[in-house]
C-alpha cells in the first residue's frame, strides 16, 4: 500500500508538471490534422516550374557568362529558365548568389521592386491581386532565412505572402494566415521558442519524459486499482 501511496504521488505531480503542454501537445496535434500540408505550403496556389526547353547554340559557358557578368570564378552554376528566360545563378564561395543572362552575360541581380513583382505574378495562380510590396532588410521568423527580401502581399487569400530573394531571383517562402497559425502550434509542439526546426530540445525531452512518468503511472494506479486492490465484501442485508 505503501509503494501505490508514492505512486499516485508521483503521478500527481508528474501531473501538475506537464499538465499544460499536454493541453498543447494536443491542440498541436489537433492543429496539425485538421490542415493538410500541401494547404499549409500553399501548394495550389503556387504555380508549377517553367519547363521551357533551353536551347544549347545560343547559351554561352559558364565561364564566358561570369567573366561578362565581371564576377569571380563560382562555385556551382546553375542552368534554368527565369522569368521566360536561360539564365545562370552563380554561387559563390561565402554563400553568394548572383543572377545573370545565359545569353548576354549581363547581370541581372539584385532585383529591383518591379522585376520582384513579375516574379510574383509569374508564381501565384490564385484570383487576387498584388495588396502590398515591402523591402524587408531582415527577414523574419516566418521566412527562415536572414534576407533581404521583396515581399510581395496579395489580398486573396488574406495574410498571402511571397517572399523574393533579391539576389537570387526565387521565391524563397510562401507564407499565409493558415502557415503560420500551423507554425506558432508547431513552436509550441516541440518547444524551439527561437529558430522553431529544433526537434531535441532539453524542455521536449524532459516534459517528454516526464509524459511518460505520467502515463506509467496513471497505468500502475489502475492496475492497482481494478485487478491488485482487494474488493471489500459487502455485508448481508446492505
Amino acid at each position: 500500500m505503501k509503494f501505490f501511496a508514492i505512486l499516485t504521488r508521483i503521478h500527481k505531480w508528474a501531473g501538475l508538471f506537464i499538465g499544460l503542454q499536454i493541453i498543447l501537445w494536443t491542440a498541436g496535434g489537433l492543429v496539425m490534422s485538421v490542415f493538410p500540408i500541401e494547404t499549409v505550403r500553399s501548394e495550389h496556389l503556387i504555380a508549377a516550374p517553367d519547363q521551357t526547353p533551353i536551347r544549347a547554340p545560343n547559351i554561352l559557358s559558364p565561364v564566358d557568362a561570369a567573366q561578362r557578368a565581371g564576377l569571380g570564378a563560382p562555385i556551382t552554376a546553375r542552368l534554368h529558365t527565369w522569368l521566360g528566360r536561360p539564365v545562370y545563378t552563380f554561387e559563390g564561395k561565402a554563400g553568394s548568389k548572383d543572377l545573370v543572362d545565359a545569353r548576354t552575360g549581363a547581370p541581372l541581380s539584385p532585383v529591383d521592386k518591379d522585376t520582384a513583382l513579375k516574379i510574383a505574378r509569374a508564381d501565384y495562380t490564385g484570383s487576387g491581386k498584388i495588396k502590398d510590396v515591402t523591402w524587408v532588410e531582415k527577414g523574419p521568423i516566418e521566412v527562415r532565412y536572414d534576407g533581404p527580401f521583396w515581399r510581395v502581399e496579395f489580398d486573396q487569400p488574406k495574410g498571402y505572402a511571397v517572399w523574393v530573394d533579391p539576389a537570387s531571383g526565387e521565391v524563397r517562402a510562401h507564407r499565409s494566415t493558415v502557415w503560420r497559425l500551423y507554425d506558432f502550434f508547431w513552436m509550441l509542439h516541440i518547444m524551439d521558442y527561437g529558430e522553431r526546426e529544433n526537434f531535441n530540445t532539453p524542455w521536449l525531452i524532459a516534459f517528454a519524459a516526464s509524459a511518460l512518468l505520467f502515463a506509467l503511472t496513471g497505468a500502475g494506479l489502475l492496475l492497482h486499482r481494478f485487478l491488485l486492490r482487494p474488493r471489500r465484501r459487502r455485508q448481508p442485508g446492505r
